[in-house]
């Protein structure tokens, strides 16, 4: 719907501004592969997505025909690479979606185990854990500590600036989407209208509003021992 393409052209901002040239780089949770699309035109030195389900990967391979880039299915825990083997790893929404804590606990171990220099989570942050069984926000101190754990510390902390246009576009689905909406079924055509509308005006809302919730950006480096 008209917000979350909004959305992702904020997003693929924050990807603009990070070095991929010349590094090996590996996304957790690459989905259809949207954004390994984006990372095969940036000069990277490798690409590779991981993901643990087989429809996603089959989707992202179609849309990556002719595209040097690995897709490898996995069991959400483990990682079936070298330790150090990725100059820059990230998720974008994914730990998110992992409401067990210790399955969390130990993806978060192996993802730092293959990363040799930095780490991007891009996940829903919120002040308290919450949410609900399969989407959960968490503080940036919680992932801060999971990661200091495993050797890399959080250096920077970012939020998309979208606080208008989540609370209005959020209530407009709500009173104008099916009450049973199937996961991944179009919107209504009140909301696409609706959100067009107003978008104009909440995103220049945006711009004035401060920006701590929702999607947050999370960078971490390897700890250097002295």
């Amino acid at each position: 719907d008209p917000y979350y393409r909004y959305k992702r052209k904020l997003f693929l901002r924050w990807l603009d501004q990070i070095d991929f040239t010349n590094k090996s780089v590996l996304e957790i949770g690459s989905g259809p592969g949207g954004n390994l699309a984006y990372l095969s035109a940036r000069a990277c030195k490798e690409v590779t997505g991981a993901d643990i389900s087989s429809n996603m990967i089959a989707i992202a391979k179609e849309l990556l025909v002719n595209k040097n880039v690995a897709i490898i299915k996995t069991d959400g825990i483990s990682l079936p690479f070298d330790n150090n083997h990725f100059d820059i790893v990230f998720t974008s929404t994914v730990l998110q979606h992992n409401t067990n804590e210790e399955q969390l606990a130990l993806l978060i171990k192996d993802i730092c185990r293959v990363a040799n220099d930095d780490l991007i989570i891009f996940e829903r942050i919120e002040k308290k854990i919450s949410g609900h069984a399969s989407n959960l926000g968490r503080p940036v101190d919680y992932y801060a500590s999971l990661f200091s754990k495993n050797g890399f510390s959080l250096v920077d902390t970012a939020f998309l600036k979208t606080t208008a246009s989540y609370y209005v576009c959020g209530a407009i689905r709500k009173l104008f989407n099916p009450k049973k909406k199937a996961e991944g079924e179009p919107v209504s055509k009140a909301v696409n209208i609706l959100e067009n509308i107003v978008l104009p005006v909440t995103k220049l809302l945006d711009k004035s509003m401060p920006g701590n919730m929702d999607l947050g950006m999370l960078r971490f480096r390897k700890t250097v021992l002295t």
